[in-house]
């Protein structure tokens, strides 16, 4: 659709001076779980379906008619998931404009996905799990919309970082956005942010997974196409993060970490650490050991009562590093590989 009318009204009254506007994006699913996106004329990337609001209109109202007008798509609006300021954007003519973003999660209820006005190239449901590249803006609200839980998630600043709301792991239910630093640490005279990881990330990542014995046995560096799969899963996932440790843009360290809701122990919380890896040449440093006090500060703050792993038995260094920590050996553990094989069948026992 053109410019608004009430936009042009303004504009000839302030020129190409900023103008504050409230937009609203739409996250919509389908019944196969699919996401509707529009490659836009403009600039013929992928993104969410977005539109400016009218003066006095509701923006329920509002997106439902955005979405309709650019896809033919009747949704049903179900939550706000996301508040925030973007950037200020010039456009070719000089106009400078910046928005106010309300991101909501919606629902198709009818209509064929299809181009239905001359804002969008083409229109298309996509697999979580097969997503087109689109711009960093489009996948942060597409990522915490899908991790929505019932708590909307507002930026603090224009990096992403969300603002910490009561106690409780279902209080970060949003989680930090990719790349949202997290915490810095020393490493001798130096300082390494530890931070969300990002697809970029995903090479580094690879490779410090699969520098070692074991990894080198199941890691393919060649093929990022399953990690790609396994960050967008984590990511949407309001429980799970997976961090790396930035050293002034190289990536020298990850974990994942997993935060368990449960009902022993009178209903606690527990995080679970698994792919501890830092770069070869920055063991003995104490950088791990700076992180794993990272990981169990983090823990804390989100109200976890323990912090658990489980580390393969042949890895004796690793076994000595956690005891370091204070890490506790009061555990068997037992893993069931369910790829290649299938657990023998229970004996039968004879009637008494």
């Amino acid at each position: 659709m053109p410019t608004p009318d009430f936009i042009l009204a303004l504009r000839d009254k302030v020129g190409t001076d900023l103008l504050w506007l409230t937009g609203v994006s739409a996250v919509v699913r389908n019944e196969r779980g699919e996401v509707l996106l529009v490659r836009r004329a403009d600039n013929g990337q992928w993104a969410l379906v977005s539109g400016i609001l009218e003066p006095g209109e509701q923006p329920a109202e509002g997106l439902r008619r955005e979405v309709e007008e650019e896809t033919g798509v009747v949704v049903t609006i179900d939550a706000l998931t996301g508040v925030w300021t973007l950037p200020p954007i010039e456009y070719p003519n000089g106009d400078v404009a910046q928005y106010l973003d309300l991101c909501f999660l919606a629902t198709h209820v009818s209509g064929d996905a299809r181009v239905n006005d001359d804002e969008s190239l083409e229109v298309g449901w996509f697999a979580v799990d097969a997503l087109p590249s689109m711009p960093e803006r489009s996948r942060t609200r597409l990522d915490r919309a899908l991790a929505h839980t019932g708590r909307t998630w507002f930026a603090a600043d224009a990096a992403g970082e969300s603002v910490p709301g009561p106690d409780g792991p279902e209080a970060y239910a949003a989680g930090p956005a990719r790349g949202a630093a997290l915490a810095t640490l020393r490493d001798g005279d130096r300082e390494v942010v530890v931070r969300r990881a990002r697809e970029s990330d995903l090479p580094a990542v690879v490779r410090l997974l699969a520098d070692d014995r074991l990894g080198a046995t199941r890691e393919d560096e060649g093929d990022l196409t399953p990690y790609r799969r396994g960050l967008a899963a984590v990511d949407a996932d309001p429980h799970q993060l997976l961090v790396v440790l930035d050293d002034g843009g190289e990536v020298v360290g990850t974990l994942q970490l997993t935060f368990i809701p449960g009902i022993s122990h009178g209903g606690a919380w527990r995080a679970q650490v698994e792919g501890v890896r830092v770069a070869s040449d920055r063991r003995g440093s104490g950088l791990g050991g700076r992180l794993m006090e990272w990981v169990a500060q983090e823990s804390r703050r989100r109200g976890c009562a323990v912090v658990q792993l489980t580390t393969n038995t042949s890895r004796t260094d690793a076994h000595r590093f956690y005891e370091r920590l204070g890490f506790v050996r009061s555990h068997e553990g037992y893993k069931l590989s369910v790829v290649d094989a299938r657990p023998a069948a229970p004996a039968e026992v004879a009637a008494p």
